[in-house]
């Protein structure tokens, strides 16, 4: 069956775009036999076969008093971003770029509109090539090597130290298990689960994760993810939270979040649109070269936009639609990893509370507001942080 719609999409573009001749790649022929249409479509799959499709840079442009509308014409360009970072925002969105804290409006074709948005714990800019997650094996091998102190002789004597000073402050994360602290500091009061899936994976869980907890009430003000663990802070005591069981923990992870919340997450967010793109591409649907010329990433990204917007309304089912969906699961989100972690902590979820911030904690938090400054002084300012927090979590 999904040969014959892949068949059918060759040849006619699917339900939806069956009335456009250029979509006609194929015909059949009056012996049975399918034949390249002419031999214009020969020469446009000989120029764009093979395409590989590159993450596009976005123009950021700075706009003023958006008050809730997309403005006809932007303002002063600040700068270019990976198209991949935007992808994960949703409108009203903070981040730090260029030295200020910018609130994300809205796209248009190729650029992010933003306003200026003075306040705290922005979001910090990710790129493609930080998406690649711990494999499964690896994971688990980190698990088992945390939960056994007999392994630790193999480890750096710094190593050995931070987690001996762990296991005397609060616990250790166990092979199977997932370990999620609480603990106050400041006025904020942070969660930080240990589920060693990789950032990409924690990523995901980060964004389910606080849509469920602003619902909840909760009142999450961000998220950070590296590749052990996700934090993410709040207005409230989470630890309180979790004891009176408004909700429970394994309420908050349950699996269910890849249902609705996954599917309301993917329609606010830019990713499906944008994954859309680089199927139409591989697929022939949209030519970025033709003799002479090659479209711009403007003209692409316009011209699969309106194609997307068109199937999404009249062919849902549309099989470029469903290639989207997967890609988008599983290459960018990796949502197999985040539904095997959900499955593998169901009913064995450790919830550890604490009064201040553990050593294994330490690192994630240092993640929190931090961009990248050139020369030594920001890898100065960096260190010391790390040593107050370690400081504090072992006093």
């Amino acid at each position: 069956a999904s040969f014959d719609r892949v068949v059918d999409f060759v040849a006619t573009g699917g339900y939806a775009l069956r009335v456009y001749e250029r979509y006609a790649k194929i015909r059949r022929t009056k012996d049975g036999l399918w034949r390249v249409s002419n031999p214009q479509v020969a020469q446009q799959w000989r120029l764009n076969v093979g395409t590989i499709v590159e993450m596009p840079m976005v123009k950021v442009r700075l706009i003023s008093g958006d008050k809730g509308r997309m403005p006809r014409f932007g303002g002063r360009l600040l700068g270019e971003m990976e198209e991949y970072f935007f992808e994960t925002l949703t409108s009203g969105d903070t981040f730090l770029f260029g030295g200020e804290v910018l609130r994300f409006v809205g796209m248009r074709e190729t650029e992010a509109l933003v306003a200026r948005a003075p306040g705290r714990d922005p979001r910090i800019p990710s790129y493609w090539g930080g998406k690649f997650p711990l494999s499964t094996h690896l994971a688990e091998r980190v698990r088992g090597l945390l939960a056994d102190p007999d392994h630790w002789r193999a480890l750096p004597a710094q190593v050995r130290d931070w987690l001996e000073a762990q296991r005397d402050h609060s616990e250790l994360p166990g092979r199977t298990e997932l370990m999620v602290e609480t603990f106050p500091r400041g006025d904020r009061f942070h969660l930080v689960a240990y589920a060693f899936e990789g950032r990409l994976a924690h990523q995901t869980l980060g964004m389910l994760l606080t849509r469920r907890m602003e619902r909840a009430g909760m009142r999450p003000m961000g998220f950070v993810a590296n590749d052990y663990c996700l934090g993410i802070w709040a207005a409230t005591d989470l630890g309180a939270a979790f004891s009176r069981r408004r909700p429970s923990i394994d309420a908050l992870f349950d699996e269910d979040m890849l249902g609705d919340d996954l599917e309301a997450w993917l329609d606010e967010s830019l990713l499906l649109k944008r994954t859309f793109r680089n199927c139409a591409i591989i697929a022939g649907l949209v030519e970025r070269r033709h003799p002479g010329q090659e479209k711009s990433g403007r003209q692409t990204t316009a011209s699969t936009d309106l194609v997307y917007d068109v199937l999404r309304g009249h062919e849902p089912d549309h099989i470029l639609l469903q290639a989207t969906r997967a890609e988008a699961a599983h290459g960018l989100l990796d949502v197999r990893r985040v539904a095997d972690l959900l499955a593998r902590a169901k009913g064995r979820i450790r919830h550890v509370a604490l009064d201040r911030i553990s050593p294994l904690a330490v690192p994630i938090l240092t993640e929190i507001g931090r961009e990248p400054v050139p020369g030594s002084a920001g890898e100065d300012m960096l260190a010391e942080a790390a040593e107050a927090l370690m400081a504090e979590a072992t006093r």
